[in-house]
């Protein structure tokens, strides 16, 4: 078993969006796939991120702004999880932050990162 772990960048934005339609989550119905929109540094005031479909392209925009910032775990050349990591700084932003963490203020040097991961069920 060959497990790699790579940085997300533009260049892997489709095997980010690969994993998300492919990973199924708790309720198992592919309108709840969240291509986790709502846990990048992009204010989701205002935006609509419905249909499922609209979501996805919000997502593959977001990481080739670098707007969604992790790394993508493969096994053996498949993309098997997704950790989203970034500064405390930039998740304040964030539409899950705000509403599950509170805005909590923080300095501009000071190193804090927020993590939230999703592996993939096999």
């Amino acid at each position: 078993m060959n497990i790699e772990i790579r940085r997300l960048t533009p260049e892997l934005v489709e095997d980010y969006i690969h994993f998300f339609d492919v990973t199924p989550h708790a309720t198992g119905k592919e309108e709840h796939r969240c291509y986790c929109v709502w846990w990048c540094n992009d204010d989701a005031e205002g935006k609509d991120y419905l249909p499922l479909e609209k979501r996805r392209n919000y997502a593959a925009q977001y990481v080739k702004d670098g707007n969604i910032q992790g790394y993508l775990a493969y096994c053996d050349g498949r993309v098997v999880g997704w950790c989203n990591a970034n500064t405390k700084a930039d998740c304040l932003k964030y539409y899950c932050w705000r509403r599950f963490m509170g805005a909590v203020p923080t300095g501009e040097r000071e190193k804090v990162k927020s993590i939230a991961l999703r592996l993939r069920r096999t």
